[in-house]
Order: C-alpha cells, then sequence, then structure tokens
C-alpha cells in the first residue's frame, strides 16, 4: 500500500493505491471529506445530489456500463461523500471516461430533480413504519444540541420538498471539488499508465476551497426520551454516553480493547451475558465504541418486549457502572486480545478491505499501517493498565437512552 499525491491544477491530490494482479480488476474511489449531511445547508442535500448521480448522464449510461461488467455508484453519509468505481481492467478507458462524463454533466433537470424528490419522500415516509430508523433518529436528535443532528441524512418531508436545483449545482461546486477528494485505487494496473486516465477524471472538478472540519459533542444533559407508536410489540431501545477520548490518542487501542468486552464481543461481551444469556430480555444487545472525525461517543442497542423496557435500561446502567468500577478480568482481557490479534488476517484478506483500511488511517491523520501496528499494544497490555484506562474514563456512566415502545 502506497500514499502519493497527484498534483494537478495546483492541487495535492492524496492518491492510497495498491498495485495488484491477482485478478484482472480495477476499483476507484473518489471521497470527498466534510461532504456529507453534516455541511448540509438544507437537509438531504448531499443525499439528493447522491440520487441525481446516480442518474448518469442519460438513459443509457447505465445499460452500457452494465452490458461491460462496469458498476459505478455514489453514496453519502454524515461525514463524506463517495463514489464508488469497480471494473474488468480491459474496460478501463470506458469506465474512467464514463465517470469523468458523469462528474462534468450530472443530470440537473428539474425533471430528474422532481422524480427523485418523489422517491425521496415515498422512501421516508416508508421509513414511518421503521422502528428502529425512528428510535435512532430520536437519540441522536436528543443527544446532540446541534442542528445537523436534528434529522437524518436523507433530510425530512419539509427539507426535501424545499431543495432545488441551484441548492444542487452550489453544493456540488463547494464540496466536490480537488481541494476536499481523497482518491484509492486498486488492483492490475502501473500507477504510471494510468496517470492519464485519472486526470481524465479530475478535470471537470474545480480547485475549489479546502472545507474545514466539524465538532461536536454530545449535550452534558442526561436524556430518557420515548416515541409512542401503539402498533409496535417491541421496545427498541438506542443508548449513548459521550466518550473523552480521540483515535490518535496513544492508548486509544484500550479503548477498542475494553468496548469490545463491554458491548462489542456478541456473545462473550457483559451487555450480551447480562440482557439475554442471564435474564433473556433480548435476542441481541450490544455498545460499541463509536469514533468519527467529528465525533466520539458509546453507541448502543437493544430490542426486548414493550413490559421489559425499563428493566433493561436498569440492568445496563448496572452493567456500565460494574464496568467503571471493577474493570475487567484476566480471562476476558485474553479472549478480547486473542479475538482482536487473530482477526486481523480476515481485515485484510481482500483488496478493498485493504484499501478501506488504509483510507480512514490517512482520514483520521494517521500513518499507513498504523492498524497493523497497533496490535503490538494490544498483545502486551495487562490487566492494570486496561483496569486504570477503564476507571479513567467513566464519562460513559452519562448514558441517555431513546426508545420506541407502544406505551410510557
Amino acid at each position: 500500500m502506497k500514499l502519493e499525491y497527484l498534483n494537478f491544477k495546483n492541487t495535492k491530490i492524496p492518491l492510497i493505491f495498491e498495485e495488484n494482479n491477482d485478478l484482472p480488476i480495477i476499483v476507484l474511489k473518489l471521497i470527498f471529506k466534510n461532504c456529507g449531511r453534516s455541511f448540509d445547508l438544507i437537509p438531504g442535500t448531499a443525499r439528493m445530489l447522491v440520487r441525481i448521480l446516480n442518474e448518469g448522464v442519460d438513459d443509457n449510461f447505465f445499460k452500457e456500463l452494465e452490458l461491460k461488467a462496469i458498476n459505478l455508484s455514489a453514496s453519502s453519509g454524515f461525514e463524506t461523500l463517495e463514489i464508488n468505481l469497480s471494473l474488468l481492467k480491459e474496460y478501463k478507458e470506458f469506465a474512467f471516461k464514463s465517470l469523468a462524463n458523469l462528474l462534468e454533466k450530472p443530470r440537473f433537470n428539474e425533471k430528474i430533480l422532481q422524480k427523485n424528490k418523489f422517491l425521496a419522500l415515498s422512501e421516508l415516509a416508508s421509513k414511518n413504519s421503521d422502528f428502529d430508523y425512528l428510535a435512532k433518529n430520536l437519540l441522536n436528535s436528543n443527544t446532540f444540541d446541534y442542528k445537523e443532528f436534528q434529522s437524518p441524512n436523507d433530510g425530512n418531508e419539509e427539507s426535501i420538498r424545499q431543495i432545488t436545483l441551484k441548492d444542487l449545482k452550489d453544493f456540488f461546486k463547494r464540496h466536490l471539488n480537488l481541494s476536499n477528494l481523497i482518491i484509492t485505487l486498486g488492483g492490475d494496473f502501473v500507477k504510471k499508465d494510468i496517470q492519464k486516465l485519472l486526470e481524465l477524471i479530475l478535470n471537470p472538478l474545480v480547485k475549489g476551497e479546502k472545507i474545514p472540519d466539524k465538532k461536536f459533542n454530545l449535550t452534558s444533559k442526561i436524556k430518557d426520551v420515548s416515541l409512542v407508536r401503539k402498533e409496535s410489540e417491541q421496545a427498541y431501545i438506542y443508548f449513548a454516553s459521550p466518550f473523552y477520548g480521540n483515535i490518535k490518542d496513544n492508548d486509544i487501542y484500550m479503548a477498542k480493547i475494553s468496548h469490545f468486552i463491554l458491548g462489542q464481543a456478541g456473545f462473550g461481551s457483559r451487555i450480551m451475558e447480562e440482557i439475554r444469556v442471564k435474564r433473556g430480555l433480548a435476542y441481541s444487545a450490544y455498545a460499541m465504541l463509536d469514533l468519527n472525525l467529528s465525533y466520539n461517543r458509546i453507541f448502543g442497542y437493544l430490542q426486548t418486549k414493550n413490559e421489559n423496557a425499563q428493566e433493561a435500561k436498569k440492568i445496563i446502567k448496572q452493567v456500565f457502572n460494574e464496568f467503571v468500577e471493577k474493570g475487567v478480568n484476566e480471562e476476558e482481557l485474553n479472549q478480547a486480545k486473542n479475538f482482536l490479534l487473530g482477526n486481523t488476517p480476515l481485515r485484510y484478506e481482500s483488496l478493498s478491505k485493504r484499501l478501506n483500511i488504509a483510507f480512514y488511517e490517512f482520514y483520521r491523520d494517521l500513518e499507513l499501517g498504523y492498524y497493523k501496528n497497533e496490535l503490538q499494544n494490544i498483545e502486551k497490555v495487562n490487566l492494570n493498565e486496561i483496569n486504570a484506562y477503564i476507571k479513567k474514563h467513566n464519562e460513559i456512566l452519562q448514558l441517555s437512552f431513546a426508545s420506541l415502545k407502544n406505551e410510557d
């Protein structure tokens, strides 16, 4: 895996790549940083732009790609917008030219916009009966005091109706530019031979301005909110607490170990053991360390019978309290270390996985190879160190809950 910078239009564009001829394929990803929901002026603009990009340049665009087994799609999240391209290397010229064509002339026309607004509103209406979706949104909107969290990535009915072609064009120009771009590229190619094709893709994009990062903190107020839906046969419970750590901290590996034990280890986790194995209150329950560029938190979920909702929340609090107070035991630590160390080869088994890991290392301002080097620290950590670390992070006890159930 290598990192180089393309110099194009007086802009240094990071290129993370791996030349690999195991299969005659090429995978390319364009990631536009600071180009997701958290940078919408109108909620849902980034997601609507993705819909427009996924319309191609005309009605035959994707038909022609499909005939050559070329996959091209756009997607967006809270922080970024991505364009993914995968292809057989024999069609690389056609595939790269097609992507360049898309970036040069997306289908910014009123008919296409109105069609996608209708689809977005229809999907939003159907999600009104997706209780997981509603409960998760309820958690986000109540645990963050920022407008960026008050509606989901899709936007809401009011904001979707509000989006205009000008909004989309402005967003495209401001955010989909060379200054915010990171490229990952892998497969059967020689870098010097593919340089011109990369420049072909970059040419439609303006240099633009680098968009500064945003940072969000969970509210200092502990919340316990609920949404009543009489037709719900279960209680959908989401919870979150702050985590005062940073992905670049020298001891962040201890957070990964400890929270694996707390809630990410499936049947081996504390939460699963207490909620399902001992009490049979839920089929699944977890809590995960949710580290992002813009925010960090502990995030968890369980689903149980409506009448068991209060008891389940009480147990979650008890598990967290005992975890911070008493820490973990030697057996739990060894099992977690063995899993995290033993699972590493699977994380690197495919080209796409390796590129994705390398991207996140760069995106988080870490050196390429950081996560493999981190394994040495995971292997060496002892019980006293991990328990001291857990005790130090008692902020995770500030648990907030959001529940969807059929009665208060």
